[in-house]
């Protein structure tokens, strides 16, 4: 989930046509700013009315012949359990890259038009009857997946795993890369004043990091690799020296990635991956970083105690995943 950055800024009748976003610090001001908008019917108090609101509501779509298209989108109110949120930053992952180049990813595929982006934060502008933790002017860090809450999984608390997800971004349920857009007022969260709305779109892959290395118990003093020095392996770098983790290697295969990895994080190591060796011949380089000999005429390695026990994979890419599992 890379937190690349949109940023379009046509104006029509005194509005942006698309949220202007910044990786700039705001000042407290402009991160308090409200978007001036006109005034939609009164209508996000009742549950029955869908009304569509008659505002510019930009979106970046991607279609299912493989392109992507600016185009403008419907924005009704906000059902009872629903906020209407204006959004103020929103990352672009790998996965809205992914499902542009490719149409698909594994049996998620694009079968019609559908707006991207899941990373996002913004601010309300209407709220539903029913969601009264929520204001007008309230920033927001937007939780993409609302579950069913009906399964086993969300029942056992594993919502994560839900089969029955919608998850913003992913055909047909649509995503951030829009102005305006409604989204379940359970799954939004408060931004701290001390956040600025690109921070709170960082959020979700960060969640998602957490998330992982609390599965895995990285902890202080463990051995880990972070494959992928992109922006969830810098994320993750980052989370795992939180953790205490010591000592810590980065991969790539971008010398200019591994640099600034370093300069991050200057107590880790760096491997640059070589594209002469096999995965198992990268892993085994990267091990000899903790300490590990290379394995003997026996084919045992020496020193195993030292090799890394957490192994956190960062880049879905094959050959990596390969390596990465040599390596632990």
């Amino acid at each position: 989930m890379s937190p690349s950055i949109a940023n379009l800024a046509p104006v029509q009748n005194g509005f942006p046509l698309a949220t202007r976003i910044s990786t700039n610090k705001q000042s407290q001001s402009e991160s308090e700013s409200k978007p001036v908008l006109p005034t939609p019917p009164p209508t996000s108090s009742t549950c029955a009315s869908h009304k569509l609101i008659n505002i510019p509501n930009p979106s970046l779509q991607v279609t299912a012949q493989g392109t992507i298209k600016v185009v403008p989108s419907p924005v009704k109110p906000p059902a009872c359990d629903e906020v209407l949120i204006h959004i103020k930053a929103t990352g672009i992952c790998g996965s809205d890259v992914h499902f542009w180049r490719s149409g698909c990813i594994g049996s998620l595929k694009v079968e019609g038009d559908c707006i991207l982006g899941h990373e996002a934060s913004g601010i309300i502008v209407q709220v539903g009857s029913r969601a009264t933790n929520f204001q007008t002017g309230d920033r927001v860090a937007i939780e993409p997946g609302v579950p069913c809450e009906a399964c086993f999984l969300c029942r056992e608390g594993k919502y994560n795993l839900c089969d029955d997800v919608a998850f913003s971004g992913v055909y047909p349920y649509d995503g951030t890369v829009q102005r305006l857009k409604c989204h379940k007022a359970k799954w939004v969260h408060k931004l701290p004043d001390n956040l600025t709305y690109a921070q709170g779109a960082l959020l979700e892959p960060l969640s998602v990091v957490l998330h992982a290395i609390s599965s895995c118990g990285l902890s202080i003093g463990r051995p880990a690799t972070i494959h992928g020095a992109g922006p969830i392996g810098l994320i993750a770098l980052a989370a795992a020296r939180a953790s205490g983790a010591h000592p810590l290697v980065i991969t790539d295969v971008e010398k200019a990635r591994l640099a600034f990895a370093k300069r991050f994080v200057p107590s880790c190591e760096t491997y640059l991956v070589k594209s002469d060796l096999d995965a198992q011949g990268n892993a085994e380089n990267i091990r000899t970083l903790f300490g590990v000999r290379r394995r003997n005429a026996s084919g045992v390695s020496e020193n195993e105690y030292s090799a890394p026990s957490t192994v956190l994979e960062c880049t879905g890419i094959e050959s990596s995943i390969a390596t990465a599992a040599y390596t632990a």
